[in-house]
């Protein structure tokens, strides 16, 4: 299996890592048999040239037949992904789950430092106050490298030092991909906070989803692409909020069946 070439979405080829593969299946908290079960079903249907996403697709899809809640950890990931194609509402998701982690929160507000005037995506206000700078990236292998992190880092100190006298407890880089490990390094050094698909380990932002049932709208397979935007337009996140508001759903056209089946599966993700 390992000798198969794989096309990455940046069109380059790679061998395909069976042991990648088992590790992203044990990380969503699979057992040895379900990992297995996929492991298997990828085996057989995996050929030369097969694209990252296609192989995705297929681990995404036998994973639901055995366990939804499962599936829609993997999937949270692309899920976030689907909230682009800009960053706007990346930063509005982000600015949601501290509001759910018990923080006022407000976004896009500009403020004076030192030097020049930022915009910050998103202020968050509760038992420490926050600034949060957020990266997000079309696919994942577009990683955040030491030049964000120094960016990041640089505004913080203007802000820190403008005339007002700013007084934040932390300043956050919050991406929907991983972080290099030099921007982890300087990132960990400088006292600038991370936040995303490889950090902070055992509380990564697909962690912090999964742990406090907070997953996007985005993970829900019984949903349409377009319907799914449509919620986001109206500033629907979460599957909390669709649970908590059923009417929502026939507001942009959902039959009675479909809105069973969408509640169906929510109730899924979230047990």
């Amino acid at each position: 299996m390992n000798q198969i070439k794989v096309l990455k979405n940046n069109g380059q080829l790679q061998d395909f890592s069976y042991e990648k593969l088992r590790k992203s299946l044990e990380f969503t908290g699979a057992n040895d048999e379900v990992v297995q079960k996929v492991l298997e079903y990828i085996s057989d249907n995996v050929y030369e040239g097969i694209t990252s996403r296609s192989i995705y697709n297929l681990a995404f899809k036998r994973l639901r037949t055995i366990s939804r809640p499962l599936s829609a950890y993997y999937g949270t990931k692309r899920a976030l992904m689907e909230l682009g194609p800009d960053g706007y509402t990346f930063e509005k998701f982000v600015a949601r789950l501290f509001q759910k982690l018990g923080y006022e929160t407000k976004t896009n507000i500009y403020i004076e430092g030192k030097c020049v005037t930022h915009e910050v995506d998103v202020i968050a206000e509760g038992k420490k106050n926050i600034l949060v700078e957020c990266k997000f990236h079309r696919t994942e292998d577009r990683r955040n490298d030491i030049k964000t992190a120094l960016y990041v880092k640089a505004r913080a100190l203007d802000i820190e030092q403008g005339e007002i006298g700013h007084k934040y407890d932390e300043f956050w880089l919050v991406s929907n991909t991983s972080f290099s490990d030099d921007a982890i390094k300087y990132s960990t050094c400088a006292g600038l906070n991370l936040w995303g698909a490889n950090f902070p380990p055992q509380n990564t932002l697909q962690d912090v989803i999964r742990d406090n049932n907070l997953h996007p709208i985005t993970c829900l397979s019984s949903l349409r692409k377009s319907e799914k935007s449509m919620l986001i337009e109206s500033e629907i996140f979460l599957i909390d909020e669709i649970k908590e508001k059923p009417k929502l759903l026939k507001d942009i056209g959902l039959t009675d069946s479909r809105i069973t089946r969408v509640l169906n599966e929510i109730k899924k993700i979230k047990n």
